[in-house]
């Protein structure tokens, strides 16, 4: 057999072989072997270390204040602190040795929700809700654990009692959750652009209110409009004073200085009060 054609041969088998392979994608042959992957989440072990009770899959879990390395179930008193949803079996879990339970940081998973806010829908914001654990639909500015990819359907009921001593009828269920913890600003309840809140938060290192906001932002106004001020007035008058005494050039330029330093305490005093008042 000659080179020539033994290689005509091996092109044959090998445009057959990618036939074959395409066939059995298209009729589902090669489907089974993903549908063995519960998620396509990636989860990260934490120690499960509950003050509410025990921690099941597709329960909202926070960190804990005093622990990093483990979660709580998450409640509304815990949102500043939200880690993500448990998860049994995640496609990726990151440090998991010697850990208790999986949490999805990222993907989509299966989440336990309740109707204790409204009615959960496709694409609707969760957050934690009173009941350790449980979601809830996100109606106000929070921290949300992230997107409704579902409508809550089949559920459980169960009675809860609020702070006046009044009794609710709860449904709870699963939906499932694109995860992805972030600010959530209701449409209308802040005037506010978003990246102003959500730059006020990361100074603050957590959620900042609407009156603390505005203060910053009328001192920091004040403030640039003061320099302005200053810096015009200072320049102008240095150069008619330059233009009607040219010897005095090196006066002028020294009181130009003095200006600039004025200019960058003034700014630097902005700057330390709107820290103070998001932060205290």
């Amino acid at each position: 057999m000659s080179i020539a054609t033994f290689s005509s041969k091996l092109k044959g088998l090998a445009l057959l072989a990618v036939i074959v392979a395409s066939v059995s994608l298209l009729f589902g042959v090669a489907r089974p072997v993903l549908a063995d992957q519960s998620s396509s989440t990636i989860a990260q072990g934490f120690q499960a270390d509950s003050d509410n009770g025990d921690i099941v899959a597709g329960a909202i879990v926070s960190v804990k204040s005093n622990n990093p390395y483990a979660v709580d179930l998450a409640t509304t008193d815990s949102l500043g602190r939200l880690a993500g949803v448990v998860d049994k079996n995640p496609l990726v879990a990151i440090s998991s040795a010697g850990k208790n339970v999986e949490v999805v940081l990222s993907g989509t998973t299966n989440v336990l929700v309740s109707d204790i806010n409204g009615t959960v829908h496709t694409g609707d914001k969760i957050t934690a809700s009173p009941i350790a654990g449980i979601g809830m639909l996100a109606t106000a500015d929070s921290q949300v654990i992230g997107t409704a990819q579902g409508n809550l359907q089949s559920t459980t009921s169960t009675t809860v009692t609020d702070r006046k001593g009044i009794k609710h009828t709860v449904h709870i269920g699963q939906i499932p959750l694109q995860v992805g913890i972030a600010y959530y600003q209701a449409p209308g309840s802040n005037f506010l652009p978003p990246f102003i809140q959500s730059i006020a938060n990361s100074v603050a290192g957590r959620q900042v209110s609407l009156i603390r906001v505005l203060f910053c932002i009328v001192i920091l106004l004040l403030a640039f409009v003061s320099i302005g001020i200053l810096i015009y007035t200072s320049v102008r008058t240095a150069i008619t004073s330059l233009g009607r005494n040219p010897l005095a050039a090196k006066a002028i330029r020294k009181g130009l200085y003095q200006v600039i330093v004025v200019a960058i305490v003034v700014l630097g005093g902005a700057l330390l009060a709107s820290y103070l008042i998001l932060n205290v």
